[in-house]
């Protein structure tokens, strides 16, 4: 084999191992591109994904403060029609009061109330009040019940307190008393 020969089998070899070399390092720069390019995908997709949470999580934030700002709007307007609801029905209440007290039910009330005062207090001293709006009234309760009646400096609505002072029994049968206690259960 002759120089010529020789060279040319060298050079073949060269640039089979030259090529195979470059194919190698292309294969490896290819690996490691898709790999960088791997993991760039990974981390937008992380990154894109923590965005999308904390958007996420904001929206949520919004959307319960709203709710939350609605439910507080609603309860004022339902405590608002629930408060003038309360109102026109104790002032409606309080007309029917006035109607009741000109009648003879009114009338046959207060000596019943009276009577019982005085079945409470038994043998002991009783003080008996009427309201002020009631003594017209005075003389013939006093007449049908027997009992001595005091008219009231303070104006309870209508209806009777009596006061035994021996047993500090204090008995409220005013209408100022039975309205104050149902209007707190409306």
């Amino acid at each position: 084999m002759q120089i010529k020969e020789k060279l040319e089998v060298f050079q073949k070899f060269t640039i089979n191992v030259a090529n195979s070399e470059s194919e190698a390092m292309i294969q490896e720069y290819r690996e490691s591109c898709e790999k960088e390019l791997e993991e760039y995908r990974k981390s937008r997709q992380a990154e894109m994904e923590h965005r999308f949470q904390i958007e996420e999580i904001k929206i949520r934030r919004q959307v319960r403060k709203k709710v939350s700002e609605e439910s507080i709007r609603q309860k004022r307007l339902l405590d608002n029609c629930r408060q003038e609801w309360k109102k026109k029905l104790m002032e409606r209440v309080q007309e029917l009061l006035t109607e009741y007290q000109q009648t003879e039910d009114y009338q046959n009330y207060l000596t019943a109330k009276i009577r019982m005062a005085k079945k409470v207090a038994g043998t002991e001293e009783v003080i008996i009040y009427i309201n002020p709006s009631d003594a017209d009234k005075k003389e013939e309760l006093e007449k049908q019940t027997g009992a001595q009646l005091t008219v009231s400096t303070l104006d309870f609505g209508g209806g009777i307190r009596a006061v035994i002072r021996s047993r500090n029994i204090l008995i409220d049968e005013s209408f100022v008393t039975k309205l104050e206690q149902e209007e707190t259960y409306l």
